[in-house]
Formats: C-alpha cells, sequence, structure tokens
C-alpha cells in the first residue's frame, strides 16, 4: 500500500469537511477523484501531502522515508527557480544538477593551461560515475522528452520560467511532477492548460506508466480513459468504485434504484403504521398504539431520492423563433493586427436548432471568431450576417456580461427590473443560488459561481442563438452534465468552442475545425470524426485510434529514450511485453471473480438466514421487527453491489481472455 485514509474526519472551523473517509491506494492503480466543486477533493490530496492533519482517523503518508518516489501537481504551485524551462523541470534533482554543474567546471578547467590534469581527470571520473549512478543522463532525456509531449519546443528549454504564461508555467509544473512521480504520481486537474494533442500523450503516459496515479478531474472522457477506479466525495463521505467513469455512472445509477425502492418501502411501511395508530389510539388498543408511535418517532427515515439533486438545472424559457438560418459566415476570416489566423471561411450557414462545435488548437483563432460574430472586435476579411429574428447570446470565458458592482440578485434583476422578488429568487434556486447566496457580491463569486450567473443572465434575457466559449470552464461534473442538458434542449442555434470532449461529444451535430491556417467544416459530431479532431493526421479513414506524432511519445516514467540506451542487437527482438500484461490482467480479473462470488455466496446466506428469523419473530414487537426490516434492506443494498461487482469483474475476465 502507497497511502491511504482511514476514518478520517476533518473539520475548518465548523464546518465539517470530511466525514469518515477512508481510501486506500494500491501499486499499479489508476483513480480517477471526482466530486462537486467544494467536496474536499484537494483536501484530500493535502492530507496525504502532509499539508493538513486530521481531527480524528489515520493518514499513512506516501513519504520519502518510506522509499516512495511522488510527484504532486496542482494549478496554484509556483516555479522554485527563477532559471530555465529544463532547470525548473530538474529542480527537484538537486543532487544531479549539482554534479551536472561540476562536471561542466571540470570540463572547463581541462582546457585551461596549467591545470592538474591527472588531479582534474580523477575527480571528473568521480562525479561522472556518480551522476550516472542517479541517472543523471537518463532524467535530463526524459525531461526534454516530457516537456516537447507538453508543447514545448526545444527552444524553449532555456526560456526563463518567468517569461511564461500561467498556462506554459502549469504545464512545466506537470512535466516536473511527472519527473518526479516515479512511484506514485497525484495530479490535481491536470488537463486544465492542455491542448489535445498534449492531452492525448498524457492519456497514452497515464495508461502505459508502471507508477501509481490519481487524478482529481473534471474531464469524463480522460477519466474514460485512464480511470481504473473512482473515488467520489459527497457531501463530506467517500465511496469507491471499480472501473471508469462511465461504469461509475452505471453503478450510481443501480444505487439510485434501490435507494429508491427502499424509500418506497418505508413509505408504505409508515403509512401502514399511521393508519393503525389513527384507527386504535383512542380504542382497546391504545397502548400499542402509542407503542407504534414511539416506533415511528424513532426510525431513521430515509430521505426521498432526487434525481434532479445529482445536477444544477438549466432551463431556457420560449425564445422568439429565428428564421430557418440563424447565421451567415461569408469570406469570413480573423486575426489580429490585420492578419488573419486562417484562411477565409468561403460561406458556412448555421440553421435554427442546430449545434456547431469549433475545435483546435490554442491559438489558432477559435474564441476569436465568437468574438467577431458577436461585434465584440471587427473580421479581417468578410463578415457574419445573423438571420431573421435573431437575438445573439454571448458566453465568454471572463464572464464579461456580470457587472461587478451587483450582488447575485440585483445581477438577474436588472434584466427584468419590472419583475417582482420572488420570481428573481425562485428563478436564481433553479441555479443553485439560495438563502444568504443571493446577496453575495459578484466579485465573491468562484468561478463556477461565476459561470453558472452568466448563463442565467443570458437565459433571463431570452435568446435564439448562442455563442459559447468554454462554457464548462470551471465547472464541477454535475454542472457540465447540466450545461449539456441545456445546450440540447435548447430550440435555438448554439456555437460552442470547448476543449471538453464529453460535451463535444453529447451536444455537437457538426464541427468547424481550425487547423493550419484552415477552417474546414463537417457534418457530424466528434464520435464520427474523432481523428479529425483529435489531430491524428496520418488517420485518413478515421478508422481505429493512432497514436500522436512521435515527438509527442514518451514511454513511461521508468523507461530510457533511445538516445540513452545502449543500442542492441537486432539479432535480439524485444520480449511480448503486451502478452505479460494479458496473463497479469487474466490472473488480477480471476481473483477478483473468486472473490465476488465468496462475498455474494455469503451476503445470500446471511440474507436467507435474516429472513428465516423475522419469518419467526412476534408481529407485534414492532422496535424488534423495524431493526431486522433495516438489517435485511441493508444486506439487500449490499447483495446489489456485490452482484454488480461480480459481472463487472466476470465481464472484464472474458474480454481479458479473448
Amino acid at each position: 500500500m502507497l497511502a491511504s485514509l482511514n476514518h478520517v474526519d476533518l473539520r475548518f472551523g465548523p464546518q465539517e469537511v470530511l466525514k469518515d473517509v477512508t481510501w486506500a491506494i494500491q501499486e499499479g492503480e489508476c483513480w480517477g477523484v471526482i466530486g462537486r466543486n467544494g467536496a474536499g477533493k484537494s483536501t484530500v490530496f493535502k492530507l496525504l501531502l502532509g499539508q493538513l492533519e486530521a481531527d480524528a482517523g489515520t493518514v499513512v503518508k506516501p513519504t520519502k522515508e518510506r522509499g516512495i518516489r511522488m510527484g504532486h501537481y496542482a494549478q496554484d504551485l509556483v516555479p522554485e527557480t527563477q532559471g530555465s524551462v529544463l532547470e525548473e523541470a530538474l529542480a527537484a534533482f538537486g543532487d544531479i544538477e549539482k554534479l551536472q554543474h561540476e562536471m561542466r567546471d571540470l570540463e572547463h578547467r581541462m582546457g585551461e593551461a596549467g591545470a592538474d590534469l591527472s588531479e582534474v581527470m580523477e575527480r571528473y571520473q568521480k562525479v561522472t560515475e556518480a551522476f550516472e549512478h542517479l541517472d543523471g543522463f537518463t532524467i535530463r532525456a526524459r525531461a526534454e522528452s516530457i516537456l516537447q509531449s507538453l508543447g514545448f519546443s526545444a527552444a524553449d528549454f532555456e526560456r526563463s520560467v518567468e517569461t511564461l504564461s500561467g498556462g506554459q508555467k502549469s504545464r512545466v509544473m506537470l512535466a516536473k511532477a511527472i519527473l518526479q512521480g516515479q512511484d506514485l504520481l497525484l495530479l490535481d486537474e491536470p488537463t486544465n492548460h492542455l491542448d489535445l494533442p498534449s492531452l492525448r500523450w498524457l492519456e497514452g503516459f497515464i495508461q502505459e506508466v508502471d507508477a501509481t496515479v490519481a487524478i482529481i478531474s473534471h474531464d469524463r472522457y480522460f477519466l474514460d480513459k485512464i480511470a481504473t477506479e473512482i473515488l467520489e466525495l459527497e457531501q463530506g463521505r467517500s465511496r469507491v468504485y471499480e472501473g471508469n467513469y462511465s461504469e461509475f455512472m452505471e453503478k450510481k445509477e443501480q444505487e439510485l434504484e434501490l435507494l429508491e425502492r427502499h424509500y418506497e418501502q418505508q413509505q408504505a411501511y409508515i403509512k401502514n403504521q399511521e393508519e393503525y395508530i389513527r384507527r386504535n389510539i383512542a380504542g382497546q388498543n391504545t397502548k400499542q398504539a402509542r407503542g407504534r408511535r414511539t416506533h415511528l418517532a424513532k426510525l431513521n427515515r430515509i430521505q426521498k431520492p432526487l434525481r434532479d439533486r445529482r445536477k444544477v438545472k438549466f432551463s431556457f424559457p420560449e425564445t422568439q423563433r429565428s428564421g430557418d438560418v440563424a447565421l451567415v459566415l461569408e469570406n469570413a476570416s480573423v486575426g489580429w493586427g490585420g492578419k488573419p489566423l486562417y484562411a477565409p471561411l468561403e460561406q458556412l450557414q448555421i440553421k435554427r436548432g442546430q449545434k456547431m462545435g469549433i475545435v483546435g488548437l490554442n491559438g489558432t483563432g477559435k474564441s476569436t471568431l465568437l468574438k467577431a460574430i458577436a461585434e465584440e472586435i471587427p473580421f479581417i476579411t468578410g463578415q457574419a450576417r445573423l438571420g431573421s429574428q435573431v437575438k445573439l447570446g454571448y458566453f465568454d470565458q471572463h464572464h464579461r456580461n456580470l457587472d461587478p458592482r451587483n450582488t447575485v440578485f440585483q445581477q438577474i434583476h436588472a434584466v427584468t427590473p419590472q419583475a417582482v422578488k420572488q420570481d428573481v429568487l425562485g428563478f436564481l434556486a433553479k441555479f443553485q443560488f439560495r438563502g444568504d447566496e443571493v446577496d453575495k457580491p459578484v466579485t465573491a463569486l468562484s468561478g463556477g459561481e461565476r459561470a453558472r450567473l452568466s448563463i442565467a443572465t443570458l437565459i433571463r434575457h431570452g435568446v435564439n442563438l448562442l455563442l459559447l466559449d468554454e462554457p464548462t470552464n470551471h465547472m464541477d461534473i454535475p454542472s457540465m452534465e447540466a450545461m449539456e442538458d441545456t445546450i440540447l434542449s435548447f430550440t435555438g442555434a448554439a456555437i460552442v468552442v470547448t476543449h471538453d470532449r464529453y460535451l463535444l461529444g453529447r451536444v455537437a451535430d457538426s464541427l468547424l475545425r481550425i487547423h493550419d491556417g484552415r477552417a474546414e467544416f463537417r457534418e457530424g459530431g466528434y464520435e464520427d470524426h474523432q481523428a479529425w479532431v483529435d489531430l491524428d493526421l496520418g488517420s485518413e479513414d478515421e478508422a481505429g485510434s493512432q497514436e500522436p506524432e512521435a515527438s509527442r511519445k514518451v514511454a513511461s516514467v521508468q523507461a530510457k529514450p533511445a538516445a540513452a540506451v545502449k543500442p542492441q542487437s537486432p539479432a535480439s527482438p524485444k520480449p511480448a511485453a503486451i502478452d505479460k500484461d494479458k496473463q497479469r490482467a487474466i490472473k488480477r480479473f480471476e481473483k477478483q471473480v473468486a472473490e465476488a462470488e465468496a462475498k455474494v455466496a455469503d451476503l445470500e446466506a446471511q440474507l436467507a438466514g435474516l429472513q428465516k428469523e423475522m419469518a419467526a419473530m412476534d408481529p407485534t414487537d414492532w422496535q424488534a421487527f423495524s431493526a431486522r426490516l433495516d438489517a435485511q434492506k441493508a444486506l439487500e443494498g449490499d447483495l446489489a453491489y456485490a452482484m454488480s461487482d461480480w459481472e463487472a469483474a466476470q465481464g472484464a475476465l472474458e474480454d481479458a481472455q479473448r
């Protein structure tokens, strides 16, 4: 076991952040850590890192003293040095850097006249041996390869870290964490500043790396690709699930259905007891009626499960119907300083109800095009024409439709000043602004809250053409899902700039790709044109998944690049690693199937014994019967989960054996 939390509680003042959280990280696992904003995801990492101390429970930390080489990435990390990009990436390997500097100094001294060459050569040999022992040559080569994979050119390696943008600094810190984490990687939202090629590289890297990985992420497509286990934090409590994000969602749905069934059973039981009490409270059976009333008062009642509680519900009011064509782009190109970023787009029509996604690398002009359509900047060439009866709404990444002088309530009330207070409060409640939250200043809102209020403002205005620039940035997964549902149910047209492939896959019915100086349009969604969108340019027919270009490949943190490895004879072919992986996978799944079968059998035996016991009970002993009923419900729930785990393990085993 690399690290664990065991029944951990944590408070920040009166606020209970974590409640009885348990989580064990074993070798070879890849965890996706999910939950709403503020659920405690980063807090869990800080406990493992020793940055916070638990109020109760125990924390096993992945420390150097335990021989664990750990890398940690978070968006608020700042560079350690004021040196170059490469120096910052290697800053954690201070001993290696010192040795390398000494080697360079000794090399310089070798060329100096009058130097004691034999003494210098002897010292140089010792330093070189120490450098090689610490894998100094390999680490530098790995650092360069990882930096290139994250979008840095060789020329960038010598750039001062202080000259980098915020996103570039984040990518340097990510490269640094990957280098350090040869046993364990703790990554907090690592995909936020990555373009698609870098993101695809990171997916492949995590799938191949030998290190254990735990990733906090709201990128559901990414979690589907890399996660083997999911840790969900909800209302301060933890629950673990095997599988990726989609498998987690299936199991959560099963949980919800089971909880609904238990709720209905309990409600029927309560109704029967209340009816008995009503009929007998003043009669001969008054003692029994009072006993049942006491029992109901003490009953731990199941809260009604609300499916909508898992999502922030956005909804658009009816808007004025536009003409069949919502927008026309004619000979349109955008750019800066009079220079276009891509060749003019001759003509493109966006029809009413169409949902078009705009994709491409950072800096290609996606957001710039939206600004031009919204008339915030001029086109370099051509124009955009709105269709008949079209009302445009523009959601930008900086939420500039919000007035910083307003509170949440004032922001919405200003759109419809004639509306009564209760109407505004009811509208805000749909966006999860309730109670004192409606009086919060706009300047005090989090990124996700600002996004919600920005969307709410557009909805309050009523629009039939939406321009959405990265609408899911800073949102948690339930809010992202609600945003997707909103766009899908929107009767008008929408143009969406996004790096969120899950959103793109659900929402877009057409795509505009801006790449290599050209803007190209295709009908169909992300799954229809995945290779085209992800810039897997070697895949002409878009069949199958191609690896990104060679410069974006790194086999693993432990693997040495070809330049640092002694060449092998062509007569010595590499062993077929995939066979070993397959054998390990089969053994692992066989063990999981056996464990799941044993658990199902044990729970079925317990349930049968309990039902037999209940059949023989005195029906007037309501307190004892209720306790057995609660135990039966708990066993039924555990059995449903166990059966689901068995089915998943059996399916995984069958897939591995193919």
